[in-house]
């Protein structure tokens, strides 16, 4: 099965307590043929970077699976479904002050 994008969505986001601050964020999710790298057939990756530095990253790209980028650190993450994964992306979005409006 191929990569079908079913989402995609980059916006400028401002802080919540500085105008002047602004960050890229972007979020792409593909449907994919399931499999051990990819059981609920799902591929992402979601961004939010300021002046072309990361933020935080999330990605499932083989063969790491699922993790999270924070600043230059890698971690584990744990993908609970699409729903949540969009949750935290919000909620990561928020921690670092910034808007964000679906």
């Amino acid at each position: 099965m191929e990569a079908t994008e079913i989402l995609h969505q980059k916006a400028v986001l401002k802080h919540q307590h500085d105008e002047d601050r602004l960050v890229i964020f972007e979020i792409i999710v593909w449907r994919v043929g399931v499999s051990s790298n990819y059981p609920d057939g799902i591929k992402y990756r979601a961004w939010l970077s300021e002046g072309g530095q990361t933020l935080f990253g999330f990605d499932n790209h083989k063969p790491k699976g699922a993790h999270l980028h924070v600043h230059d650190v890698e971690i584990g993450y744990v993908y609970r479904g699409l729903d949540a994964l969009k949750a935290d992306i919000v909620a990561m979005i928020q921690q670092e002050g910034f808007i964000y409006e679906k």
